[in-house]
């Protein structure tokens, strides 16, 4: 009995000792882990407080001011009218200049397509445009309405403008609006889905550059003048696109760059002779009754002489 009781203390005294160890342990690592947080903490506000100051310096000092705003890509638009809308002000930290704020006044001028604006470091800001490409213009009242492929308002000027973009005259429409950035047309304008169908061939096969006018006052007969040569009568809009393929062959492959001529295509084949378009033909029309009612009154006079010949011969 006293060997079991013996026994039974030795085994209890083990326990308590191997809990005392682990409790022991525990506790080491706990302040071992209080430890490595107070170092992470003291770590990261260093970082901070370096990083703070790396920004703080880097905003203050001089070497990262801009300089120099450059914009590229323009052609129609000069460099000072861009700077003027994108609005950077040099001699500010390039860092503190918001890009999204510059890019957001560019995008909203009618004549800018696309822009992007950058950061030359260290104290550049490069800003690079794409126009708005004039597909035509209409005339309301004393101004041109230039638009572009999607039938928006690019540019407004008047007649009295040296400068202009070239693109052809846009007839038959009539303009809802004349404020760039809006639309020229009424919405479900039928001569205006007409006209956004033809600019996709019309681009592709080249024409559209060297058109003068372009006519939609009938649409059973749609009518385009090419380089003040080349007057093409082209009747509905149905097959529109082999139409327009097809006599631009004929342009290129049968009609000398110096030839003028007229191109009707309002029937199934196309017809190449005088070039007369309808303002030329009533211009005509008018000269020859002109020249018949001057025979007439010659005719007249000359009647009329005769027969005071004829009594003074009497």
């Amino acid at each position: 009995m006293k060997i079991v009781r013996k026994k039974k203390k030795e085994k209890l005294a083990r326990n308590e000792f191997i809990s005392d160890e682990l409790e022991q342990k525990k506790r080491r690592l706990m302040k071992e882990k209080r430890k490595q947080r107070r170092k992470r903490r003291v770590i990261v506000f260093v970082f901070l407080f370096v990083c703070i100051g790396i920004i703080v310096a880097v905003l203050k000092a001089p070497f990262f001011n801009i300089q120099a705003v450059y914009s590229v890509g323009q052609s129609q638009m000069s460099e000072s009218e861009i700077l003027e809308i994108a609005q950077v002000k040099t001699g500010v930290n390039i860092f503190s200049t918001n890009l999204k704020i510059v890019q957001k006044r560019l995008s909203a001028n009618a004549e800018i397509e696309e822009s992007s604006v950058r950061r030359i470091f260290p104290n550049k800001i490069k800003i690079s445009v794409k126009e708005a490409k004039p597909i035509a213009y209409i005339k309301n009242e004393d101004k041109l309405l230039f638009i572009d492929k999607w039938g928006k308002i690019i540019k407004v000027l008047t007649e009295d403008d040296e400068e202009k973009p070239a693109a052809p005259e846009l007839c038959g429409i009539q303009a809802v609006s004349d404020v760039p950035g809006e639309q020229f047309a009424a919405s479900g304008d039928a001569r205006a889905e007409v006209l956004f169908g033809c600019i996709p061939v019309l681009s592709e096969t080249g024409l559209l550059d060297k058109l003068n006018y372009i006519s939609l006052a009938d649409l059973s007969d749609i009518q385009l003048d090419y380089e003040n040569r080349l007057y093409m009568m082209l009747g509905s809009y149905e097959n529109i696109d082999y139409k327009l393929k097809f006599v631009k062959k004929v342009i290129d492959e049968n009609i000398s760059e110096y030839e003028k001529a007229l191109l009707d295509y309002r029937g199934d084949k196309l017809y190449v002779g005088r070039r007369e378009t309808p303002e030329e033909k009533a211009l005509i029309e008018e000269a020859k009754l002109a020249e018949e009612e001057k025979n007439e009154a010659d005719e007249n006079d000359e009647s009329g002489q005769n027969e005071n010949e004829e009594k003074t011969a009497e």
